[in-house]
C-alpha cells in the first residue's frame, strides 16, 4: 500500500502539467532617427522607418516573461534595405515591459550586401490579450546594428514603436461610419 501510494505521488510530481499559454503575436511600425556610418565615414543622421513582427511564447498572463522569434525590415533614409530576425525576451515591469532582442540582418546599401548583428532594447506597453493571439504594443526603443562586411557600417537607432492596429483604427472607424 505504501509503495503504491509513494508511486502515485512520484508519478503525479513527475508528470508534466499542460501549459495553456498561447502565442502572443505583434506587428509594429518603427520610426525614428538613425546615426549611420559610425565606422565608415563618421556619423550621419538619417530617418529610420521599419516594421517588426514577433511571436512571444510561454506567457500565461501580463506578469509572465516571454520568449520568442522576431523578424524585421527597415530602411535608413531610403538609402538602405535591411531585413533580419532573431530572438527576443519580454521582461514585464508593473504596467510596462522591457523587451531585449538580438539577431542577425542583411543590408543592401551603396557598399553592396552586408551581413550584420543587431541588438535592441524596447521599453513600453506590451499588453496580454486573454481573448485573442494578437497583443498590442507601443513604446520607445534603442537599437544597435553592426555590419560584418566590407562596408564597415555601424548604426545606432533611437525611435518609437507603434502597433499597426493603432494606425488601422481610424480607417476602421471611417469604414464603419459610412456603413
Amino acid at each position: 500500500m505504501r509503495r503504491t501510494l509513494a508511486g502515485l505521488i512520484v508519478t503525479a510530481l513527475l508528470v508534466p502539467r499542460a501549459a495553456f499559454a498561447t502565442p502572443q503575436l505583434g506587428a509594429e511600425l518603427t520610426t525614428g532617427v538613425a546615426l549611420t556610418d559610425l565606422r565608415a565615414e563618421g556619423p550621419r543622421t538619417a530617418f529610420h522607418l521599419g516594421g517588426r513582427f514577433d511571436a512571444l511564447f510561454l506567457r500565461e498572463g501580463p506578469r509572465d516573461m516571454a520568449l520568442g522569434p522576431y523578424v524585421d525590415v527597415a530602411t535608413a533614409a531610403f538609402d538602405t534595405f535591411e531585413s533580419g530576425g532573431g530572438v527576443e525576451w519580454l521582461i514585464p515591469i508593473d504596467a510596462t515591459a522591457f523587451i531585449l532582442s538580438a539577431g542577425a540582418f542583411a543590408r543592401t546599401s551603396r557598399f553592396g550586401w552586408e551581413p550584420g548583428a543587431a541588438g535592441t532594447i524596447f521599453w513600453g506597453s506590451r499588453s496580454f490579450n486573454y481573448h485573442s493571439a494578437y497583443a498590442i504594443g507601443a513604446g520607445l526603443f534603442t537599437q544597435g546594428r553592426y555590419g560584418l562586411g566590407d562596408g564597415h557600417q555601424a548604426d545606432v537607432i533611437f525611435g518609437a514603436q507603434i502597433d499597426l492596429e493603432h494606425l488601422a483604427l481610424p480607417v476602421v472607424f471611417l469604414v464603419n461610419a459610412f456603413r
